[in-house]
């Protein structure tokens, strides 16, 4: 004979106990974050340092500007200007920097053209701007090579900490796509989706974006967007 449970625990309606429980998690979740809020902590503070040891980095936002103007942008040095729905930077010294949160992500440079001097480069992971700390990779016609540099308290550090030749590539007057991604302690950079150089650091884990023209450099570009 088939004998019948008469575990208490079966008078409850199962649709019941998971309400009770979604409750308790919400309730739980609450005091966790007014907890947190009372002591000036953010919540998503907590997460960007509890997940980025799982290659989650919680921390990085989205951006992105068709150059319409410049308001969302620090320039520091240079002669930077917008017309037509390109960003243009003139002969000279020339940086420009959006700050972000995160470390972990993708830049993509649209219509990238350089039409005199030398290049132009792509900043990230770099802290405020004027005395900045960071990276950048550059389209460099002087080295003839595509290259990773580093930078501490707003100068370059010679040499290049990756190099890769390219004599015979086309650097004036066509629209290039440039990308730079940075994961974790490795970089790898792509131009109209074929990667160029790649390269590993560990110094800066996180930081904002910019672009760089010197000496007789003139070069103007379409929009940009960061992608976590």
């Amino acid at each position: 004979m088939m004998r019948v449970s008469r575990h208490p625990l079966r008078m409850i309606p199962r649709g019941q106990s998971t309400v009770e429980y979604s409750l308790i998690i919400a309730l739980l979740i609450l005091t966790v974050t007014l907890s947190l809020a009372a002591l000036g902590i953010r919540v998503r503070e907590v997460l960007c340092l509890v997940l980025r040891p799982f290659g989650v980095d919680a921390c990085a936002t989205g951006f992105y500007d068709p150059f319409d103007s410049l308001d969302a942008w620090v320039i520091d040095r240079g002669h930077w200007s917008v017309r037509d729905g390109k960003l243009c930077g003139e002969p000279g010294e020339g940086r420009i920097f959006k700050d972000l949160a995160g470390g972990d992500y993708t830049i993509t440079l649209d219509g990238a053209t350089l039409t005199r001097g030398q290049g132009y480069g792509v900043y990230f992971r770099v802290s405020e701007a004027p005395s900045f700390s960071g990276y950048s990779f550059q389209y460099d016609s002087g080295y003839r090579a595509f290259i990773f540099r580093k930078w501490v308290h707003g100068h370059e550090i010679a040499p290049p900490f990756a190099v890769a030749r390219a004599r015979d590539y086309d650097w004036y007057g066509e629209p290039h796509q440039i990308q730079v991604v940075a994961n974790g302690n490795q970089f790898a950079a792509l131009v109209d989706g074929t990667p160029v150089l790649s390269a590993s650091d560990d110094t800066y884990t996180s930081g904002g974006i910019g672009l760089r023209t010197w000496d007789g450099t003139r070069a103007c570009f379409d929009g940009i967007a960061v992608n976590p």
